[in-house]
């Protein structure tokens, strides 16, 4: 599972992307202070892609737990 979060902060668009519900939680918090405006706020659970990292496409990498899960342990 990953959170993610698009925030419009200064005329741009910031993503958020954690694992964490307290750590997306608290960059969030930090966005809104400085004047931000959340404009999207995702869930996604189980899901493997690609994103794009410093301009360059890079594999999602797998969590411990959803390695766990594809090898068969809970």
């Amino acid at each position: 599972m990953f959170l993610e979060s698009h925030v419009w902060l200064h005329n741009q668009i910031h993503v958020i992307i954690s694992e964490s519900v307290n750590t997306h939680e608290r960059a969030i918090a930090e966005l809104e202070a400085q004047g931000g405006t959340c404009l999207s706020d995702q869930c996604q659970q189980n899901t493997l892609g690609s994103v794009i990292v410093n301009g360059k496409w890079s594999v999602w990498s797998l969590t411990k737990s959803e390695r766990g899960e594809l090898n068969g342990r809970n």
